[in-house]
């Protein structure tokens, strides 16, 4: 939340079910509204005295990037990217068709059996698993915070086959992920969580982080 709103948004349901948002704002002295538009978009606007119209001030989708998981589970995308979406390091398009025409929702998948997926009938070679960082990252969607410490987050997602990637961010603390990594979005400066994703051990030690289709 901007420091300009006081008391933050207050969601209200009525007796018909009708759901409505108000907010404080610290300047009243213009007309300010929000509206939904069709494509989903919150849109900002404040009366302009100078066009003598509603004036677009802020919208919540800065760029494609922002639509709910355009990259489709596994896929990362990047608002200045050509193309904006790609694959995690170690995965790559479910279908290659559809991600060449721009068609991303399909999202990605693994190359390569993580280790301790593996059946116990399959030798294994002693390699295991470990964790890529993608750093200045929007976590994914369908976190499951850990009453853990920032120190043991990983150790504990390592130590659990199911658990696919962790972060821990100052504020909110350890979030581990166990279903498909969806929603990811990869940002230009250090804003954002570092994101530590499970791979096979035939993925550690490679400079990408993210692999271009």
């Amino acid at each position: 939340m901007d420091p300009v709103y006081l008391n933050g948004f207050n969601l209200v349901t009525d007796d018909t079910g009708l759901v409505s948002a108000t907010f404080t704002y610290s300047n009243d002295s213009g007309l300010l509204y929000l509206e939904l538009s069709s494509s989903g978009s919150i849109l900002q606007k404040v009366l302009s005295d100078r066009k003598g119209d509603w004036e677009v001030t802020w919208s919540s989708q800065g760029s494609q990037c922002d639509v709910y998981g355009i990259c489709g589970p596994f896929g990362s995308c990047k608002p200045h990217g050509s193309p904006i979406c790609t694959c995690l390091q170690g995965f790559e398009p479910r279908d290659k068709v559809e991600w060449e025409g721009g068609n991303w929702t399909s999202g990605c998948t693994r190359r390569a059996m993580l280790q301790c997926e593996r059946n116990n009938s399959v030798r294994s070679d002693g390699k295991q698993d470990g964790f890529l960082k993608l750093p200045n990252t929007k976590v994914p969607d369908l976190a499951e915070w850990v009453a853990t410490s920032e120190d043991e987050c990983g150790t504990q997602c390592s130590n659990n086959c199911s658990c696919l990637a962790y972060a821990s961010y100052p504020g909110i603390g350890c979030m581990h992920w166990t279903g498909s990594l969806i929603d990811i979005q990869q940002f230009p400066s250090s804003d954002g969580a570092d994101l530590y994703i499970r791979v096979p051990y035939s993925e550690l030690g490679k400079t990408l982080l993210i692999t271009m289709f």
